[in-house]
C-alpha cells in the first residue's frame, strides 16, 4: 500500500468541518495522520455538574503544565535547547511516542497539579538525571 502525506492544508485541519456536520477530523502532528469520525449521537443538553468539575481540574492542569513549559522551554535564559529538564521531558516524550510534552508533564503530575518526573536514566534504572532537579515543580 502507497504511504501517502498529506499536504500542508490537509495537515491543518483539526475539528469540525461546517456548524451543521458531524464529521470530526483529527490530525496527528507528529506522525502526519489523519483521522476522520463521525459523530452519531452528540450530547444537545447543558454540562453536567461531573462535566464542568472535570473542565475546571483539567484547566488547572494545563494552567501548571504551562506555566511549567513557560520557566523551562528554549528562549534567551534558558539557552537554545531549554533548560536541563526540558530536554529530559523531550526525551521521555521521544520514549513514550507521545505528540507534545504537555502530555509527558500530565502524565506525571499528580492530583495537587505539582509535576514529579521520574528519576533514572532512559532505560529504566535508577541514576541521577536533571528530571528530579525540579521533581516538584509547579
Amino acid at each position: 500500500m502507497a504511504k501517502i502525506t498529506p499536504i500542508d492544508v490537509i495537515k491543518g485541519i483539526s475539528g469540525k468541518y461546517g456548524s451543521g456536520s458531524d464529521d470530526y477530523f483529527a490530525t496527528n502532528t507528529s506522525s502526519n495522520k489523519v483521522h476522520l469520525a463521525k459523530f452519531l449521537n452528540p450530547y444537545q443538553g447543558p454540562a453536567t455538574a461531573k462535566q464542568l468539575a472535570q473542565r475546571t481540574k483539567f484547566a488547572a492542569r494545563q494552567a501548571a503544565a504551562t506555566t511549567w513549559l513557560n520557566a523551562n522551554k528554549p528562549s534567551e535564559t534558558n539557552g537554545v535547547k531549554g533548560t536541563a529538564l526540558y530536554q529530559y521531558v523531550q526525551k521521555l516524550k521521544r520514549q513514550q511516542g507521545l505528540s507534545n510534552i504537555a502530555q509527558v508533564l500530565h502524565k506525571y503530575m499528580d492530583d495537587s497539579n505539582v509535576i514529579t518526573l521520574p528519576s533514572g536514566s532512559s532505560n529504566g534504572t535508577s541514576g541521577d538525571t536533571p528530571g528530579n532537579a525540579g521533581g516538584g515543580y509547579m
